[in-house]
């Protein structure tokens, strides 16, 4: 061991002899560890939430889009289908068709109708021919799973009696309820209906694609790009749900920086220990300096003493703070209304890679702490040192 690492784990352990070294010692180390506590189970319940919003992104949202990059439909739709099809891991290929129609209740026909989106999905299977509304579609239209609805689409169809507005009876095989990712007024649809009621017989205006492994869609989508060329626009699911996905990195940076506060009030009871610390052992400062000691030793010493206090408070507060996100995940402490938030308990995540974050941003504050005491011990001269320790 160095003599500056033996001289600064001395120094910790004989701080205990004075009760308020002792007790300055350990409210450092204590405002640490709660602060990093505090840090990481912020972030393990909003990564809790944020997870299942990107679960829910990767289920909902067609990991492969490939969109005309001008006009409305594709000019090759085969083309764009069969590269789509020797991706390796694609599960399904389908054209993406929507519009906009008004949704009836097919049995009761007072019920005042609602203007819709539909579209086709390409997460839902191909034997589906139902619909999937949202609540609030379902509410309006007084409907449930199991009924049916009529969708009148925008375009008209001629016939003996004049115009007449393309519709389809669908029945609704699921209800929808609200999250971050559903639009006010969207119903699904199979494909076969998005295109009667688009009067779209062949092609599309785009393809979309889902993948066994979500997290290649970057690999495939740059293969993709490269088999069709710059007339073609390529998207990923997670570039489809941009806006949103920068929402929840802007939130878990506010919230790290936020409670991160904690973390830096706690440094000032550390720069006040080291200090304390250097102001108590003056007089062995002047003994090691008479001693051959460079100034720089001297700084190292109390740089050490700052990095032990650290490590001690970011691992306890790692600790402490990984073990209580995981119990209130697994024994589901905080309750949740499932009708309301579709989830019985409040959820948290611990990501290894984010409490690697926290220890490092904890760890390099509390030595940073100890830079100005430590410096400033470096500075005593030894007579004055021990002239001013007696």
């Amino acid at each position: 061991m160095r003599f500056e690492s033996a001289v600064a784990l001395r120094y910790l352990a004989s701080s205990r002899r004075r009760a308020h070294v002792a007790l300055v010692a350990f409210i450092s180390i204590a405002g640490l560890a709660v602060g990093v506590l505090a840090l990481v189970v912020s972030l393990a319940l909003l990564s809790g939430f944020q997870d299942r919003i990107r679960r829910q992104m990767m289920e909902r949202t067609a990991h492969l889009r490939v969109s005309p990059a001008r006009g409305a439909r594709l000019a090759e739709p085969e083309k764009v289908r069969a590269a789509l099809e020797r991706v390796p891991g694609v599960q399904r290929v389908s054209p993406a068709i929507e519009g906009r129609a008004w949704a009836f209740n097919a049995a009761v026909p007072g019920v005042v109708p609602v203007p819709v989106r539909y579209r086709s999905a390409a997460d839902r299977p191909r034997a589906a021919r139902g619909a999937v509304v949202s609540g609030a579609v379902a509410a309006r239209l007084h409907v449930q799973a199991g009924d049916d609805i009529r969708l009148a689409s925008s375009r008209t169809r001629l016939s003996p009696i004049g115009l007449l507005p393309v519709t389809a009876v669908v029945p609704v095989d699921e209800v929808r309820l609200g999250s971050a990712l559903d639009k006010p007024g969207e119903v699904e649809v199979s494909v076969e209906t998005a295109r009667v009621l688009s009067d779209t017989a062949t092609g599309a205006g785009a393809y979309e694609a889902r993948l066994e492994r979500p997290d290649d869609a970057e690999r495939a989508a740059r293969a993709v790009q490269a088999a069709l060329g710059p007339s073609y626009r390529v998207e990923t699911w997670r570039e489809l749900n941009g806006p949103l996905a920068f929402a929840l990195r802007l939130e878990k940076a506010v919230i790290f920086f936020t409670v991160g506060l904690i973390i830096l009030v706690a440094a000032l009871n550390i720069v006040s220990n080291i200090a304390m610390t250097v102001i108590e052992k003056k007089r062995d400062l002047g003994v090691f300096t008479a001693m051959g000691a460079a100034p720089a030793s001297l700084e190292r010493i109390y740089l050490t003493l700052g990095a032990a206090i650290g490590a001690v408070g970011t691992i306890a507060g790692i600790v402490l703070g990984a073990g209580i996100s995981i119990a209130l995940d697994r024994y589901g402490v905080v309750p949740l209304p499932s009708d309301v938030y579709m989830l019985s308990h409040v959820p948290f995540a611990v990501h290894p890679v984010e409490v690697a974050v926290i220890g490092a941003f904890a760890f390099a504050t509390a030595v940073a702490a100890a830079v100005l005491p430590a410096r400033a011990a470096a500075r005593l001269a030894p007579g004055e040192a021990i002239r001013l320790s007696r």
